[in-house]
């Protein structure tokens, strides 16, 4: 009794060091929606109530589109390596919660030794074995939240790789929507720079005629060449923009090049003259932007990081655990299991740090600090979000504004160059007259297209900027720490 009291006295003295509290944690808040400016909706896009945007690829009613994104959300090697972080972060959560639980050893041990003649009786056998198997428990008692708030920081950072592959899924998507309708773009492009090299080469061929016939001079020809020159010098130049974006198409769908292009790749052209109507969902902008995943893996991140802060305060404080074992240590195998043999302990522990040279504090500072730039880092992402969609409304209204006007100019040259062709025809305009107007409606027609292209991203970059594009935690492990909360 008198050993178990003193045992007792320097246990209540580590003790006694925990008798101050740890200072509080700095608060670190969240943006609330209120606190966002007020978005106005593009002019140019109708607003519906009830507007689904998680997978708003179905919304342009493109089935080529919607096939290769849901392809691609099964292939691509970006999202595998996201799922695999998941896997990581949910191993991890699994081993801290572990740590919250006893654990159980099974030990076993032989050895022999001989033991010096001094110190063996007369007659007594100076080589001997020792066998030893005994089951060893132990268990921290988490006083001070240490390993609670270790595993709420795993948890944090499983749903941070969740959200992080969710992010993955809404950036893949909106590129892919982008790849495919630049491509679109391309082949009707491609269209046209046929059509108008065909034209030319048939040109060219009657200049050459007429030269022969001496009813043309050479500047006519020359130009005529020069004319056909530079028109197959924009096909080739817009093919290899098409190689391009293939080649990312390929790399985003994570499937061969070959592949792609055979069964991926869009063959139909865009119609710029197609009537096309922006859609957006009605109700609080902001609310939908602080659901964009970017911003809630940001948010477990922050979550993360102050739960580090808070299992480093713990970990200042003292330890307390307690072990026991139970087996049996004998000389002889044949009596490993008899009684006498059977030996058990149990031992109650505890640690505290009297003097560690800071590193205790510095521990704690830098946890603050991470914590900090998590803070930091969440609030930029919110900053850049606000800003994202205020370009993205911005793009659809200019972007139709700019649709408008190439339509217009396409129309207005198209008039031109069949004037042109009558004039030439008369005699009432040059060669060269007819061959500036051809130019001009050629550029005309592919802005055109450009412009029509534009608008398509413009809706695509308002859905993604309205966090539209993924499936949230659906597709990943959405385990929750045992004491941490759950997200909102």
């Amino acid at each position: 009794m008198r050993k178990t009291a003193l045992l007792a006295v320097p246990l209540a003295a580590v003790l006694a060091g925990c008798a101050t509290a740890p200072p509080a944690p700095t608060e670190r808040r969240l943006v609330a929606a209120a606190e966002l400016p007020v978005l106005a909706p593009a002019a140019h896009a109708r607003l519906e109530a009830g507007l689904a945007i998680e997978r708003w690829w179905t919304l342009f009613g493109d089935p080529a589109l919607d096939r290769l994104i849901e392809q691609a959300l099964r292939d691509s090697h970006d999202l595998a390596a996201a799922a695999a972080r998941v896997r990581e972060a949910q191993a991890r959560l699994d081993e801290l919660r572990g740590a919250r639980r006893p654990a159980l050893d099974l030990q076993a041990s032989h050895g022999r030794a001989r033991q010096s003649a001094e110190g063996t009786p007369a007659g007594a056998p100076r080589v001997g074995g020792s066998h030893r198997v005994a089951l060893v428990a132990r268990h921290e008692i988490d006083l001070w939240g240490r390993l609670a708030a270790a595993s709420d920081a795993a948890g944090a950072q499983l749903r941070a790789q969740q959200w992080a592959r969710a992010s993955v899924e809404w950036g893949l998507s909106a590129q892919l929507a982008e790849v495919h309708f630049g491509l679109r773009a391309l082949q009707r492009q491609l269209e046209i720079a046929e059509a108008v090299r065909a034209g030319r080469a048939t040109t060219l061929a009657l200049r050459r005629r007429e030269q022969a016939a001496g009813i043309a001079n050479e500047f006519d020809l020359r130009r005529a060449e020069a004319e056909l020159a530079g028109t197959e010098a924009t096909l080739a130049a817009l093919r290899r923009q098409r190689a391009a974006l293939e080649a990312t198409l390929a790399l985003l769908a994570g499937r061969p090049l070959a592949q792609v292009v055979d069964r991926e790749a869009p063959h139909e052209a865009l119609d710029p003259g197609a009537p096309f109507q922006a859609r957006l969902p009605q109700g609080d902008a902001a609310e939908l932007l602080l659901r964009r995943p970017d911003l809630r893996q940001a948010e477990a991140q922050l979550a993360a990081a102050q739960a580090d802060v808070d299992a480093a305060r713990a970990a200042t404080l003292p330890t307390l655990a307690l072990s026991g074992s139970v087996g049996s240590d004998v000389r002889s195998l044949s009596n490993l299991f008899d009684g006498p043999g059977m030996v058990w302990s149990l031992a109650l522990s505890a640690t505290h740090h009297l003097f560690d040279g800071g590193q205790g504090r510095s521990r704690v500072a830098q946890a603050d600090a991470r914590a900090d730039a998590a803070l930091a880092g969440y609030r930029q992402a919110v900053l850049a979000a606000v800003l994202e969609l205020r370009e993205a409304y911005a793009t659809l209204d200019l972007s139709q504004q700019a649709l408008q006007a190439e339509q217009a100019r396409t129309a207005a040259l198209a008039r031109s160059r069949r004037l042109a062709g009558l004039g030439y025809a008369s005699g009432a305009f040059g060669y060269l007259d007819l061959l500036d107007a051809e130019r001009h409606h050629f550029q005309a027609q592919l802005d055109e297209v450009d412009a029509y292209r534009d608008r398509l991203l413009g809706q695509v970059a308002a859905f993604k900027a309205l966090g539209g594009g993924h499936r949230g935690l659906a597709t990943a492990a959405a385990a929750q720490p045992e004491s941490g909360g759950t997200d909102q």
